[in-house]
Order: C-alpha cells, then structure tokens, then sequence
C-alpha cells in the first residue's frame, strides 16, 4: 500500500503540476504529425496550384528565381511529389539588397514556373504562414532556443514517468480486473465516467504514449543518444568530404546532377537538393522510395560537383545497425514509420495528454470535495448536543 501510494503521488503531482504543458506539447505534436498537409491547407496560394501538365525542370526554375527576380542565394530546394504540390525554394538574402541576411522560402508553379509567394523562412507568428513554424519551434523548445530544449527533455521524461505511474496503478491485482481495465460504465456517476475514461484511454494508447514520449526526449538529446548507440554500433556523423575545383572543368549544371542522380537510384524520387555546394561535402541530396520511413526519404547522398561522382551513400543498404536505430527515431515519434495508419495513430496519442489531464483533474476535485465534505460531516457529528 505504500509503494502504491507514491506511485499515486507521482501520477497526481506531475499531472497537477504539469498537465497544462504536457496537453499542450501533445496538441503541438498532433497537428505536427501532419504538418506538409496542414500547412498547405492554411496557405494554398503558396503552397499548392491548380495547373496540371509536365513540370519544369529544377535548373529552369532555379534560373527563374537568381535572374529574372534576382532572389539571392538558394540553400536548398524543395521538389514537388505530387499533382498540386509546388517548388519550395529556401533562399539565403544578400545583405547588400536588404538590412541583414535573412532566409525566405519562394514557392513556385511547377508546371509554369511563375513565382506563387515567399514568407520568412524563420519568422514566427500566429498568421498563417508562419504558423507551423511557431507550433514547431514551440513543440522543440517552448520558443526558448537551446535552453528551452532542455526545459522539453526534461519534461518529456517527466510526462514518461507520469505515463509509467500510470500504468503501475492501472494494472489489475487479480485475473478478473483485466476485463474491466478498458471498461467504461456509463450508468455510474460523472465522476466514475470521468475516472473510467482516465484509467480506459490511459492503458489503450499506453506503447503509443510512451513511444512518443520516449523518442521525443531522446531527439532532444540526439547527440548524447549518438554517443551512447555507438558504444555497440558504429554510429557515423554527416560525413566530411572535401573535395578540389577542378581547373580543367566547369562545375556540373545542377540539371546534370540531378540527372546522374536518377540514372543511379532509378526507383528513388529526388525530394530535396541541399546547395550550392560546400567545399566539405558537395551537393546534399535526399531521395525517397516506396515505403520509405522519413518524409524526405531513407536514402541521402553526396554528389561531387564537378564529376557528379556519388561520394557518400547514405541509405538501407550502407547503414550500421547503431545508424538504423537512430534513423528510425523520428519516424517512430511522428508515427511515419508505420504508414498513414501510424501517423493517425500518433495524432490521436497527442491529444491525450488532453483528455487525461481534464478527466485526471475532474476525479481529483471531486475526491477532494468529497473528503471535505466528509470531515465536516465528522466534526458536525463530534460537537455535543
């Protein structure tokens, strides 16, 4: 009965304290689950269009983008998957055109090359362009930078621990309580309800609510995780490669890098081209396939600029066990790893720090009133006639 009663302590206190912050981190992660959809979705005139015909290549666009309106520096594209969807251009401003070097991301048609939009690539607000950006940067550090990190990995263990006593108090004492585990009376009271969905909801999406609070708190301190996963498995960081201008040759147009690129992963779409290229890795390039886990893709490379060469894979068939297991680490905190039906599962997951949080409290307030109620009832009953 004692240990109980800390477990009971725990459970109550991290969800007294702190279920206002753990509802809203979850709420965050929901709508993040599908983030692409929803943001398209708040912003359709820069993010979708209605053409449908052949695309433009990727060098007709960027050529659009540095002459005709003289942008600035692209630092990575963004291409187009399907029908509907548009080029996303993440350009570096030059400081010579405005106050400052801040990055804004074009969107443009892909079918006409017209230049639908841009919107600060790093600006926040509640205005719908920049929305998501602001869920996201709250969802990673509570708007906080470095130091908000931390305030989220230690809450995220906390929320687990909270997760954990609440498992504990839910198991059955004896064989015939595992029927009743997911049952819900709804001929009792509004506070046997409230309690029943408590203790219902909380044991149905228990792996999903400790998968989600696990990975999160460990993508937060990803490089200690690193650390640790390659004291078993060799766990590679991004990889240096340096490499020389040739003075007998012109870099590659990028319509050749992405052209060598396709003829050697055929069955991969190209989704994002990191650039121009760095004198320690060249191009950066991410490809998807069929039943890849990431939204970006499984598979990431690195091209000579010059050669158009492969220098580095990345992907399924190059990685150590200790890599895979940190591949797979975001795709299980949003659920991608296992499809549609995943993500949807995970989206749910979010919204139950909700639920539990105003269940939780319901059942506490009115056990409180209740206990009160009680004592003056014993004192009104101790007081001489």
């Amino acid at each position: 009965m004692r240990k109980r009663g800390l477990w009971l302590s725990i459970h109550r206190w991290l969800g007294i304290g702190l279920g206002v912050w753990f509802a809203l981190v979850g709420a965050t992660g929901s709508i993040l689950v599908f983030e692409d959809a929803i943001d398209a979705w708040l912003n359709p005139q820069l993010l979708t269009t209605d053409k449908r015909g052949a695309w433009l290549p990727v060098e007709a666009i960027v050529e659009r983008a540095t002459e005709e309106h003289d942008l600035g520096r692209i630092e990575k594209i963004r291409f187009p998957q399907a029908a509907g969807e548009v080029y996303r251009l993440t350009v570096r401003v030059s400081p010579a055109r405005r106050v400052g070097s801040e990055r804004i991301e074009a969107m443009f048609d892909p079918v006409d090359g017209r230049l639908l939009g841009t919107r600060k690539a790093e600006a926040l607000g509640l205005a719908a362009p920049h929305l998501l950006k602001t869920l996201y940067e709250f969802h990673r550090n509570v708007l906080l930078g470095e130091a908000g990190s931390n305030i989220v990995g230690i809450a995220g263990f906390l929320l687990l621990a909270s997760a954990v006593s609440g498992i504990v108090l839910a198991w059955p004492k004896k064989r015939a309580g595992w029927r009743r585990l997911v049952w819900i009376n709804t001929r009792a009271s509004a506070t046997r309800i409230a309690f029943d969905v408590h203790r219902s909801f909380g044991v149905a999406f228990a792996l999903l609510l400790l998968l989600s609070t696990l990975t999160g708190a460990t993508l937060v301190y990803l490089n200690y995780v690193r650390d640790l996963v390659g004291l078993f498995s060799k766990v590679a960081p991004f990889p240096t490669i340096p490499w020389r201008a040739r003075d007998d040759a012109e870099p590659k147009g990028l319509g050749e890098i992405v052209a060598a690129v396709r003829a050697a992963h055929p069955d991969r779409t190209i989704t994002e081209i990191h650039g121009p290229p760095r004198q320690t890795g060249g191009y950066l390039v991410y490809l998807r396939a069929a039943g890849d886990e990431h939204r970006l893709g499984d598979t990431i490379l690195w091209v000579h600029p010059y050669t158009a060469e492969i220098l580095v894979e990345r992907s399924d068939r190059t990685r150590s066990a200790g890599e895979t297991f940190m591949h797979w680490l975001f795709p299980l905190h949003s659920g991608s790893a296992f499809g549609t039906a995943g993500m949807v599962a995970m989206c749910a997951t979010g919204v139950l720090p909700l639920l539990l949080g105003a269940t939780g409290l319901w059942v506490w307030l009115r056990k409180r009133r209740g206990e009160r109620i009680g004592r003056e009832r014993r004192q009104q009953r101790a007081q001489p006639a």
